[in-house]
Order: structure tokens, then C-alpha cells, then sequence
């Protein structure tokens, strides 16, 4: 690690889980982002598969994260942490929902239908945006109760 990330971390008074829950956020935010303007409204189906090759790979950050906490030698989970997952676990799964009934529901109308039949990549980009978004959610419900909890 880094002479600089060293010093920021010991100074950070925020605990694992909320540092990676707020760089999560940024990231699962400027996904959407991409995923956006490269897909819907562009068309371009490369940022598609950009986006799927790089979601799973957020796993691998969580693991990565981690490893790094443990060498510090800090407690990595306590109760806490526990509930506050199971918390950001919820908002993953109401923003999921929410965001496919809505789906769902514009798919009803021909006038959207119409409108995704000019971009072959919409309606998978909509289904992966959901899931970013979900993500997204979840992290930033994370960083929010960590934030509370903390002050």
C-alpha cells in the first residue's frame, strides 16, 4: 500500500464497512452513468457489455478491500456491521423491485414500447441499470446508516 493511502487510513475515523459502502456508491453511481449515456441513449452496445463484464468484478473489490483491512489489523464485523448490512441488503431488494414493477409497468404502454424499438441495447440496459441502481441503493443505504450511527 501506498506511503499516502497509509496516511489517509490511519486518519480516517470511518469505519471498513462504510468506506467501501460510500466508494461503492461512486462507483455503482458512475456505472449508471455510463450505462446511460452509452447504451440508452447512445446505443452502443460496447457500453453494455462494459458494464456487464465490470459488475461482477465489484466482488472481487469487497474481497480485495478486505484483505487490505486485515493487514492493518482492524476488527473487520462486529453486530453492528451485521445489522447494517442486512439494512443495506433491504434497500438493495425494495430498489430492485421498485425499479422492475416501474419497468414493468412502462412496458405496458406501446408508446414506450415504440420508443425502445429505436435502440436494440434499451431493454437490456434498462434490466442491468436496474441492477446497478439496486446496488447502488444498497451502498449508499450502508454509508447513510454508518454515517448516523457514527455521529
Amino acid at each position: 500500500m501506498s506511503l499516502w493511502r497509509r496516511y489517509t487510513a490511519a486518519r480516517d475515523p470511518r469505519a471498513f464497512g462504510e468506506r467501501f459502502a460510500w466508494q461503492m456508491a461512486t462507483l455503482f453511481a458512475a456505472m449508471a452513468l455510463y450505462l446511460v449515456f452509452g447504451a440508452l441513449l447512445d446505443g452502443h452496445g460496447i457500453a453494455l457489455v462494459a458494464t456487464l463484464i465490470t459488475l461482477p468484478l465489484t466482488f472481487g473489490f469487497r474481497l480485495r478491500a478486505a484483505e487490505q483491512e486485515r493487514r492493518r489489523g482492524e476488527t473487520m464485523e462486529d453486530e453492528r456491521d451485521a445489522w447494517i448490512r442486512a439494512q443495506a441488503d433491504r434497500g438493495f431488494r425494495l430498489a430492485a423491485s421498485c425499479w422492475f414493477v416501474l419497468l414493468a409497468l412502462l412496458l405496458s404502454f406501446e408508446t414506450c414500447r415504440a420508443a425502445l424499438r429505436a435502440n436494440d441495447d434499451a431493454i437490456p440496459a434498462l434490466l442491468l441499470l436496474g441492477v446497478i441502481l439496486a446496488n447502488g441503493a444498497g451502498h449508499a443505504t450502508a454509508a447513510w446508516l454508518y454515517r448516523r450511527d457514527r455521529q
